[in-house]
């Protein structure tokens, strides 16, 4: 599904879900530019070589038409969102892992939160003039309150899908002569 309305869409899971929005910017190359933020150091260039080959006989005309900016820390994030925002392009915007430099142990909760609302202020404006695509994790577990993080993207998300958790497996049962 490619996106044809200038909307917020969110994806919450994990690895399958950058997959698939890579999948998806693939597809979103061969119509024109594209900007991917990468948040969390998971954009895999030859996922998307290799999705953009079984899609066109010159990939790289297609490659050429994504710009990928990477951000470190939350602060970077907010700063590149807000550049961004600042000179709104007619193309779509995806950002990979948004919430990952969020979690960050050495930034508190109070600026953490009060960077993730000015971020999705300035995505708010972007995708007044263009579709844009995020995905995110849910926090580790040593950061529960940060769960509130999620929250807010969904919400700030026009469409917003969660990825189930595969059910864990059964312990092994061990063998009964100790093999």
């Amino acid at each position: 599904m490619l996106p044809e309305s200038n909307q917020l869409y969110a994806v919450i899971g994990g690895r399958a879900a950058v997959n698939r929005l890579l999948e998806l910017a693939a597809h979103l190359a061969l119509r024109g530019p594209l900007l991917l933020l990468d948040c969390g150091n998971r954009a895999n260039p030859l996922l998307l070589a290799r999705s953009l080959r079984r899609l066109t006989p010159d990939p790289l005309r297609a490659m050429g038409n994504i710009q990928v900016a990477r951000a470190f820390t939350c602060f970077q994030v907010q700063a590149l969102l807000e550049q961004v925002a600042f000179f709104p392009a007619q193309q779509p915007l995806m950002i990979l892992e948004l919430l990952a430099t969020f979690y960050d142990e050495s930034v508190s909760y109070a600026e953490g939160r009060r960077l993730l609302e000015q971020s999705l202020r300035c995505v708010s404006h972007v995708r007044r003039a263009a579709p844009v695509l995020i995905s995110a994790r849910q926090p580790p577990a040593e950061f529960p309150e940060r769960a509130a993080f999620v929250e807010m993207l969904c919400s700030a998300a026009d469409q917003c899908w969660l990825e189930e958790k595969p059910a864990p497996r059964p312990p092994a049962q061990p063998s009964l002569w100790g093999e």
